[in-house]
């Protein structure tokens, strides 16, 4: 069974630094534009199918939500898709925004 990968924001700061991932937000419309990090996509039933086809095999891709609890089951689902490197971003977008408060945009 595909599965995924937990890391902390820490970890996926370092990945975001280093343009080593794609970051998908599975948080609603309003509040990916009130926060969000740089370069993100925000991920939707609508955009879905276009993202898995568009996405290199290679790409690791990390799943943003409100704590880190809904990306789980998100970063499941996509690994069940076929991604395979797919993480969970714990904390979600609080625990990042607290730790790194200038790598966010606000809307």
């Amino acid at each position: 069974m595909a599965d995924f990968k937990r890391i902390n924001p820490t970890m996926g700061y370092q990945l975001w630094q280093q343009q080593q991932a794609r970051f998908v937000d599975i948080r609603d419309e309003r509040s990916f534009a009130a926060v969000h990090i740089p370069g993100s996509l925000r991920l939707t039933d609508a955009n879905l199918p276009q993202f898995l086809a568009e996405l290199d095999d290679e790409t690791q891709v990390v799943v943003v939500c409100y704590h880190g609890n809904s990306s789980q089951g998100a970063a499941q689902y996509l690994a069940q898709q076929g991604i395979e490197s797919v993480s969970s971003l714990d904390g979600g977008i609080t625990a990042w925004a607290q730790q790194f408060p200038d790598a966010v945009e606000y809307g």
